[in-house]
Formats: structure tokens, C-alpha cells, sequence
């Protein structure tokens, strides 16, 4: 914290000493951001400007009968990307909003069309190899197997409401409507507007955290299996949901349109 400070001070001048507390106070990802990039690789310990409140287990009642947690993974490349970039990974944990125990999952991988080989970089960053993906059905086909996985699931029936629950807004306001616009496919009203689990984060705890590793870093939870692998990702995002929810968390439409 020490450390973070004196950096912030090399970027106030002397004379505007006074504006460190605005800082602090009303520029809170902007200094979120500059603690993140200092503590990201860090040895953990508590930080005393993440104000989460305690597990006490007490939840409040939700307004959604269940969240929808996923996390797609797509072509990339460095320092140059993919252009256009596929999704490759297409993985969805359906989460009982009472429990918050994971009831369902859909999860497959997805063979790229326009860019069929996967770069190095790709594979390293998500562990998702060409074999993985070679003999996958193409995006159309996923997309219609999970449209067929909501109905099993009765996710789409009368009276259910439902969130999905994404890491930052690339998955449903980037990557996906991309891809459905090029192949002419319909994207639904409810994936137009998300949860934004790094708003809910910031709204609990007055601090916005750059990613999921400090998220899970601020809440004591320890990352397992791979970071970018699209299902592992989803199954920690619904332990940080579940730990959040036991901190007193009301999680709410916060992304998307008119949120």
C-alpha cells in the first residue's frame, strides 16, 4: 500500500499534494487500477482499500431464479491479433440464484471458420489446442445446441427470470454480437443486457478490480484449474458469485442496454 502511494505521489505534483484524498475518494478505478497493476502479481496480502463486507452467509433474496455464468474464449494473436476473431470456447454454468449451487452445465468447443488454425499464442493463453478444436461443430451448430440446452432446461419457460454473468462486457458486447452479425444470426433480447461481475464487485466493495484473479484475490478465494481456459474460468466465476452473495450482494442488471 506504501508502495502504491509513493507511486501516486510521483504522479501529483508536490504543489497538488491535497488531491492524493480526491483521488482516492472520487477517482476510484483509476486508483483501483493502478493498485491492481502493482498487487497483480503479488503475494497476497488483505488490502485495507478493498472494503468487502464479511461472509457472513446472510444472503438477500435475488431477483432471478438463476444466473447464467459464462465466458467465451476466441482466436487470438500477439502483439497483433486475429482479425476476425471465433469464438472456440462456448461454456455456460446455469446456477440456482437461491443455492447458488451449479445445477447445469452446457460446454463445447467450436471449430473457427474464417481462421482455422490456432496460433501459438492462442493455445498458451487458453490451453485449447487444434486437435481440441478441429473435429468441433462450427458456431452455428453450438449456438443451436445451446439454444436447445436453455429449453431443456426450462431456462426460457414462462415466469423464470434469468441474468447471464460475465468478466468484463467482451463476451456479450463484443465478441458475440460480432460473430452473430457476420453470420446473420438473431441475437436475443436477453443476451443484450448482463451482469457485469466486476460492477457487482465494485458497487460491494467501492474498489473496481482490473480482473478475476484479483477479485478472487481480494475475496480469499484461490483460482483453480486454468486461467482463460473458457470452463474453468466459469467455475471459479460462480464460486467469486457465491462468495459475493454471502457478503450481502443483490446482484442486478448493470450492463448491456439500458441497465
Amino acid at each position: 500500500m506504501n508502495n502504491m502511494l509513493s507511486f501516486v505521489r510521483k504522479l501529483v505534483p508536490s504543489s497538488s499534494a491535497n488531491k492524493l484524498h480526491f483521488i482516492k475518494l472520487t477517482c476510484n478505478r483509476f486508483y483501483s487500477n493502478i493498485v491492481n497493476d502493482i498487487e497483480e502479481n503479488s503475494t497476497y496480502h488483505p488490502p485495507s482499500y478493498v472494503k468487502l463486507p464479511p461472509l457472513t452467509g446472510v444472503r438477500k433474496k435475488q431477483i432471478f431464479d438463476y444466473f447464467l455464468i459464462l465466458d467465451f474464449e476466441a482466436t487470438c494473436d500477439a502483439p497483433k491479433n486475429v482479425v476476425p476473431q471465433e469464438i472456440i470456447e462456448f461454456p455456460v454454468l446455469k446456477v440456482n440464484a437461491t443455492t447458488f449451487e451449479t445445477e447445469s452445465t452446457f460446454h463445447s468447443y467450436v471449430r473457427p471458420v474464417m481462421n482455422p488454425e490456432l496460433t501459438s499464442f492462442c493455445t498458451r493463453l487458453t490451453g485449447i489446442t487444434q486437435e481440441m478444436v478441429d473435429k468441433q461443430p462450427d458456431f452455428e451448430d453450438v449456438y443451436e445446441d445451446f439454444q436447445y440446452w436453455m429449453h431443456n432446461e426450462n431456462i426460457l419457460k414462462d415466469g423464470i427470470k434469468f441474468s447471464f454473468i460475465t468478466c468484463g462486457d467482451w463476451d456479450l458486447k463484443y465478441i458475440f454480437p460480432i460473430q452473430c452479425k457476420g453470420l446473420r444470426i438473431h441475437v436475443p433480447d436477453y443476451m443484450k443486457r448482463w451482469i457485469n461481475i466486476k460492477y457487482s464487485f465494485e458497487t460491494l466493495s467501492s474498489t473496481y478490480p482490473k480482473n478475476m484473479a484479483l477479485m478472487m484475490k481480494y475475496s480469499q478465494l484461490e483460482l483453480e484449474g486454468q486461467l482463460h481456459s473458457g470452463i474453468d474460468d466459469c467455475k471459479n466465476l460462480a464460486r467469486l458469485v457465491k462468495n459475493l452473495a454471502d457478503r450481502g450482494m443483490l446482484f442486478e442488471l448493470n450492463a448491456g442496454g439500458r441497465c
